[in-house]
């Protein structure tokens, strides 16, 4: 219980002042995705730059139910970022005005709220552009908690030992509202599908590291921790690829 405890306050204090991102997916009408993504994109370039409070970044859902979606993140460095009333802001004025009109659902119900858990993520030295997420979404139980984070945190830190800059940026988000359960999602970033499988290639040698850092077979036994801490259903995966031209130029 003691570790546990600490875990959660580690948790806590690492991301009460974390990136905030805000999620929604939108269902955009027949015939209206250029449209839409022009008008989306004079938006949020106008309006979303990076001295304003939050950017927002616009995905194409390539796989699973809501594939051939739009799914729109806004993100801020911090939740205060997102008080103000962005709908009576001259970026929300034009997204009614100009966006909305090509736009089926845009499913407010669904709205979730995530923060970026900095102590389970990690990125080369260099930013590689990748355009392409692979997104595992899970949900775990309440009591696998401990597992679960134990796991996700030692893996970063033999991807920091490691230091292979070849590897992809994995950048890890909770959800603290607007999610039933415990949800989290784990991104990685890819050039390709193919980059993906050689990026896969090289699991063999960080597995090996973690196994230096935290004893021989200990990698497998905090994957098998890890899996049984899933609710059922609790692991899915979706890829996305961002659409530049509708999304705030870092």
């Amino acid at each position: 219980m003691k570790n546990l405890i600490t875990l959660i306050a580690i948790l806590f204090i690492s991301s009460t002042y974390a990136q905030t991102a805000m999620t929604r997916t939108i269902d955009v009408k027949d015939g209206q995705m250029a449209k839409f993504i022009e008008m989306a994109g004079k938006k949020t370039k106008k309006y979303d730059g990076p001295e304003a409070a939050t950017q927002f970044y616009t995905w194409n859902i390539l796989s699973g139910p809501n594939a051939g979606k739009i799914w729109r993140v806004q993100v801020g460095e911090n939740l205060a970022s997102f008080d103000e009333d962005a709908m009576n802001t001259p970026g929300g004025k034009y997204w009614q005005k100009n966006v909305a009109p090509t736009i089926a659902d845009n499913n407010f119900t669904r709205l979730a709220v995530w923060q970026r858990a900095n102590n389970a993520s990690w990125s080369p030295d260099e930013p590689t552009g990748d355009l392409m997420r692979r997104a595992i979404f899970y949900n775990y139980k309440d009591s696998g908690e401990q597992d679960f984070w134990t796991y996700r945190q030692r893996i970063v830190e033999a991807r920091k030992q490691h230091n292979d800059q070849s590897r992809p940026a994995t950048s890890v988000w909770w959800c603290g509202s607007g999610c039933d359960g415990n949800w989290v999602i784990v991104f990685f970033s890819h050039a390709s599908y193919e980059d993906q499988l050689n990026d896969q290639e090289g699991n063999l040698a960080l597995w090996e590291k973690y196994d230096e850092i935290y004893g021989e077979g200990s990698h497998e036994q905090d994957v098998n921790k890890m899996v049984e801490s899933l609710m059922p259903n609790g692991n899915r995966t979706r890829h996305l690829m961002l659409i530049p031209e509708a999304s705030s130029d870092n």
